[in-house]
């Protein structure tokens, strides 16, 4: 079997290392072995190091380059590809890009921009489109008995603020004309993508330039793709709640948004497991594409997945797989108004409704990870000729890892206690209670933990008190269970660094 290591970064609301975790568990299905490390833990440089030198690898992978970043990649083995999924614009990572050699590989989410990254970065040779998608909490509630009308999971930026730092940028240049055009383009067109709305607007001026400047200018105004799915979240978010409709909202800064009608705007605390488990219990889930004009979305898979209906603004890749107002609700973000009273429609007739989401759900069973991984895997195999996917289920190599040293297991140890706190007191810790299913997801995080660490530290175990509180699952969960989790993982934490600082021996 092919051993595959795998390397997560940092993102909003941890999307990407969620993303790793559901691509390695489907390479395993496929037959591969697969290592995961944190590009962030406090012990990472070492650990990289370790495990490269250490053990054979035949491909490498990551979101977004994350390994360019570091440089890690110039230590590799010649022979070890390279892959990365890209689930931003290329641009947004044009140094990373930048660094590709023969042995890289890179998909890219929407299919418009994958274009793109092969036409602007000859540097990458080989390249594929190849769409998101989600996950869902395991137990949905029946479409009959959910509480939450309309969701919507993201964050919130106040478009004029990023209108505002536009044009203070360019401010006295002569671009600053340019840009206020393309702006405007932007969202009077709202079909087109970033380099369209830019090649729209060279046309206006009569400019004509290189692709290399091209991308240089795409570069220095990709703040205006950010003003663009801004703007239009802000616009249907308050249409939405003109129209008398309340939406529950799960993400940053919605403290920030200012509405009349802000009473009808729900926002709730938690992080990406919250979400997750609110998705499970929402009739409709709202998306706004984040720019992407041929692509899927992590929310709408999570959605479908989630038995729940799906509702999007166009793209290409949707209209083209989807069947409108029977799997999805696709509309028009030049009509807005119409989405209300479709929205209204759905929310008086529950058993259409209820009959779109199962659609939905049948469908997207074959748009989940392991399609993706799948799909990946193949053009690896063509491109490289080597084979990727083979009978059998690879393992977990994680719990393998040799450590050079004691401090370097140990600094591994507390950063992911950390993780561990943060997702139970800052995530679920906001849940009003918790379930049984709650519980085992702590329960085998703080597993995996153990098997990784109990071996090689001392006094790493839980305490029995909070063991026997959490596996009691003859009563239901208040939201403090995760509270008395989260400060076991401080408490450890605690231990690990007195011992590391020398106040224990």
């Amino acid at each position: 079997m092919k051993n595959i290591l795998l390397v997560k970064g940092k993102s909003n609301y941890d999307r990407c290392g969620v993303y790793i975790d559901d691509m390695a568990s489907a390479m395993r299905k496929l037959g591969c072995n697969t290592c995961v490390l944190d590009g962030y833990s406090l012990a990472s440089p070492m650990v990289y190091n370790q495990v490269l030198s250490s053990s054979k690898f035949d491909m490498v992978f990551d979101v977004n380059g994350t390994l360019f970043g570091y440089g890690i990649t110039k230590r590799m083995p010649p022979e070890v590809v390279y892959g990365i999924y890209l689930c931003d614009p290329p641009y947004q990572h044009s140094k990373r890009l930048k660094q590709a050699d023969d042995r890289t590989i890179i998909f890219a989410c929407d299919n418009k921009l994958c274009d793109y990254m092969m036409k602007f970065y000859p540097m990458v040779k080989h390249g594929q489109f190849v769409p998101l998608s989600g996950e869902a909490y395991p137990i949905q509630v029946p479409y009959e008995e959910r509480t939450l009308d309309i969701i919507f999971t993201g964050t919130y930026n106040d478009p004029m603020k990023i209108r505002e730092e536009l044009m203070n940028r360019f401010q006295g240049s002569v671009l600053g004309e340019f840009v206020e055009d393309m702006m405007q383009d932007i969202i009077s067109y709202p079909q087109f993508t970033l380099p369209e709305c830019l090649s729209r607007v060279l046309k206006k001026y009569n400019q004509c330039v290189s692709d290399m400047e091209f991308d240089e200018l795409i570069e220095e105004f990709s703040l205006v793709d950010w003003y663009a799915r801004s703007f239009y979240r802000d616009k249907v978010i308050r249409t939405l709640l003109n129209a008398g409709l309340e939406i529950h909202v799960f993400g940053y800064n919605w403290e920030d948004f200012q509405s009349e009608w802000k009473e009808r705007l729900i926002i709730h605390e938690g992080g990406t497991y919250a979400a997750s488990k609110a998705l499970a219990e929402a009739k409709i889930a709202l998306n706004i594409m984040p720019w992407f004009k041929d692509a899927f979305q992590e929310r709408l898979a999570s959605a479908m997945l989630s038995k729940t209906v799906a509702v999007t603004d166009e793209s290409k890749y949707t209209v083209e797989n989807f069947e409108n107002d029977k799997e999805i609700i696709i509309y028009s973000l030049k009509d807005i108004d119409a989405l209300a009273e479709r929205i209204k429609y759905l929310l008086a007739h529950p058993e259409e409704a209820s009959k779109i989401a199962e659609y939905g759900y049948q469908k997207v069973q074959n748009h989940k990870w392991y399609h993706r991984v799948y799909d990946m895997l193949r053009k690896i195999e063509e491109d490289f000729g080597i084979v990727m996917i083979q009978d059998g289920e690879g393992k977990e190599l994680e719990f393998d890892i040799e450590y050079p040293d004691e401090k370097t297991v140990r600094l591994d140890a507390i950063y992911e206690l950390k993780r561990m706190a943060d997702i139970s007191g800052n995530d679920l810790g906001k849940l009003e209670k918790l379930s049984d299913e709650d519980i085992r997801f702590l329960l085998k995080k703080f597993e995996r933990f153990d098997n990784q660490f109990s071996k090689r530290l001392d006094g790493v175990e839980m305490n029995r008190y909070i063991r026997e509180y959490l596996f009691d699952l003859n009563k239901e969960y208040p939201g403090s269970a995760a509270e008395f989790f989260s400060m076991q993982c401080r408490a450890l934490m605690g231990k690990l660094l007195l011992e590391e600082t020398g106040f224990i021996c």
